[in-house]
């Protein structure tokens, strides 16, 4: 067995920490929601299923809305849930980022040239899915 290659151990480490961040920021979002009092996930259900009886629950549609609520005093928990989320899908992205210089250092130019044209792909569909 073969020991793992640079790029291999940063984009692992990159998902590793990324991957810990974003769990960490889910969980401890949930923990502020929670003792803000907030309203019982039996409640946010019975408002989502029945929206006339129910109040308006806070919806993020922009990363504008989550730094907003994150910068209110205290920060809303379900904004710092949200921003876990976003972490969790910038991570891969990240990795993919690392993998292009870890690749040409090591001389394997074709990969990152895969590499960077994977990144310019996602880059791409998040401007995309942006403006829609």
């Amino acid at each position: 067995m073969s020991a793992a290659s640079g790029v291999e151990r940063v984009v692992a480490r990159m998902l590793a920490w990324g991957g810990l961040l974003s769990v960490s920021l889910m969980l401890g979002g949930l923990v502020v929601y929670a003792l803000q009092g907030q309203p019982h996930v039996h409640d946010v259900l019975a408002g989502a299923h029945d929206r006339q009886s129910g109040r308006a629950e806070d919806v993020f549609t922009s990363l504008n809305d989550v730094g907003r609520a994150l910068r209110q005093r205290p920060p809303d928990g379900l904004a710092i849930t949200t921003l876990g989320l976003v972490c969790l899908l910038v991570t891969p992205v990240a990795g993919v980022a690392l993998a292009i210089p870890a690749f040409w250092r090591e001389g394997d130019r074709q990969y990152a040239l895969i590499a960077a044209v994977v990144l310019a792909m996602l880059l791409v569909s998040f401007v995309v899915a942006g403006r829609a």
